[in-house]
């Protein structure tokens, strides 16, 4: 009778999670669909620590700039912040040694705080904005290597293997994403910020200061790039990289979206990012070991990212994005 009585409990909790997260029961059919078509391939440790690895790559991108989706605005700098983090790393070396890489997260935090101001006081599109700093912050760092990518060999401890297929980079993230989620749910921080996504002239009535919060969303998203590119420095590499490749710009929009975070606010967030970066991370792996053509891999992950905004802003007709 006991068992009887939890599995009822149990089943509208299980019903209940599934409406609120979809993309829960396609990472399922996908995971089912994938295992039962390559099972040789894809049901392999060195498969699932692949996986991983995408994941804490889409994760630790995406994850400050869903703080601002939320708020129904965007933030693009996270590249950028990455890139020209690792060049000051590389220039920084030999006056701080290892602490050098302190400096990412500083640039991160006063990245975000900028953007959050300029945004605030001159009403520019966050789009363009980010846009226009992710483009500059790119020219700074070609010009400031001179245009080669410029290997730092001191981190190596960052990723250095604790346990057998299973990233250390995955291990350091799971702080950081306890860290957002928790300012995002539990925090007068992240219900505000909601708020604001919800109903920002609701918000400013209820007394919320909307400028202020958006500020504050932005900087935190500065914050958890930063935090997230030490990690992501080592973990891509050990290099400041020159070139801007267009997919890591648009693959943590599309774990973002596909998690379940409308691009016009009010809902989602880091919890449902990180459902959106292992369901893109299984997909993506699924479509290698398919051996398509990588043209048509890039075709149908375009594809995704306008299914996923398309069915995120289904009712949401007529809401803008700032």
């Amino acid at each position: 009778m006991k068992i009887l009585g939890r599995s009822k409990l149990i089943t509208p909790v299980i019903i209940r999670t599934l409406k609120t997260h979809p993309v829960i029961l396609a990472l399922i059919a996908l995971f089912a669909m994938f295992s039962v078509l390559y099972p040789e391939r894809f049901l392999t440790p060195l498969n699932f620590s692949t996986i991983l690895r995408q994941f804490v790559t889409l994760t630790l991108f995406a994850l400050g700039p869903s703080i601002v989706v939320v708020t129904g605005m965007l933030d693009l700098s996270y590249v950028g912040i990455w890139m020209l983090g690792g060049i000051l790393v590389w220039l920084l070396m030999p006056i701080l040694g290892i602490f050098s890489i302190l400096v990412i997260p500083l640039l991160g935090l006063a990245t975000g705080l900028i953007i959050g101001v300029i945004q605030v006081k001159a009403r520019i599109p966050s789009f363009i904005l980010t846009l226009s700093l992710l483009v500059t912050y790119w020219g700074l760092t070609a010009t400031l290597s001179g245009g080669y990518p410029r290997p730092v060999r001191e981190y190596e401890f960052i990723t250095a293997p604790l346990i057998r297929y299973l990233p250390t980079a995955f291990l350091w993230s799971i702080p950081i994403i306890i860290a957002a989620v928790f300012i995002m749910k539990r925090t007068r921080i992240g219900t505000y910020l909601y708020a604001i996504g919800s109903n920002e002239e609701g918000a400013q009535l209820a007394g919320i200061n909307v400028d202020t919060y958006k500020i504050v969303a932005f900087t935190l998203s500065g914050l958890f790039t930063g935090i997230g590119s030490i990690i992501l420095f080592q973990h891509l590499g050990g290099a400041a990289p020159v070139e801007l490749n267009l997919n890591t710009v648009v693959w943590p929009l599309v774990a973002m979206v596909l998690g379940g975070t409308p691009l016009v606010g009010g809902s989602g967030g880091p919890q449902r990012t990180i459902l959106g970066a292992l369901t893109f991370a299984v997909v993506y792996r699924g479509l290698l070991l398919s051996l398509l053509h990588p043209e048509v891999i890039q075709l149908l992950v375009g594809l995704l990212l306008i299914v996923s905004i398309v069915v995120g802003a289904r009712g949401l007709k007529g809401v803008t994005i700032t």
